[in-house]
């Protein structure tokens, strides 16, 4: 089956407008593990879909422009998660909370400084289709995912202080005293 690139746009822009619709009506109901293996799913869909376009689908030019974007954004997104870390650091007396959030965002930018400067050394000695990198990519994603899966866990808020009718109630066993912000 060989597709046009405005068959695979078309086709592109169905699959995003149903996935969307379906995570969106997911989430509403909070189902986390349906919108996570669609978007596995769609992601191998177009994958395949797109090798089977005949034609030119991007040039060196868009390759370059996009490696230029893709930078920036990094950058872009470096800084200002580091401006909001001090904030929320700088607030941290006022309500714990702030804290892990901050830490989150710092150790972030730190992952995703380290996996550009991995991903661009290798980009230039590695070949993505060898079958020795694709093993070990598999293989830190896969602890890549347990360890988000307990970060998660860990900061999920088990031990925590909630506002119920105008007065901070325990939620577990924080490790903090109630917050000072008025409770609304």
């Amino acid at each position: 089956m060989k597709l046009t690139f405005k068959q695979y746009n078309i086709i592109r822009i169905i699959i995003v407008l149903v996935l969307s619709m379906t995570i969106g009506s997911m989430m509403a109901v909070k189902n986390f593990f349906v919108p996570m293996i669609l978007v596995a799913l769609s992601t191998v869909v177009l994958m395949y879909l797109r090798k089977q376009v005949k034609g030119v689908l991007a040039d060196e030019r868009d390759y370059a422009l996009g490696g230029k974007a893709a930078l920036l954004a990094i950058q872009v997104w470096s800084w200002c998660a580091v401006v909001v870390m001090f904030v929320l650091l700088a607030f941290t007396d006022k309500n714990p909370v702030y804290e892990p959030i901050a830490l989150t965002l710092s150790f972030s930018v730190c992952l995703l400084m380290l996996l550009y400067s991995a991903i661009y050394r290798y980009y230039n000695k590695i070949d993505f289709k060898d079958k020795k990198f694709i093993f070990t990519a598999l293989v830190l994603a896969f602890f890549l995912a347990i360890f988000l899966i307990a970060g998660v866990r860990s900061f999920s808020g088990e031990d925590n202080w909630i506002c119920d009718n105008g007065q901070w109630v325990k939620h577990g066993n924080p490790s903090f005293s109630a917050p000072e912000a008025e409770c609304k």
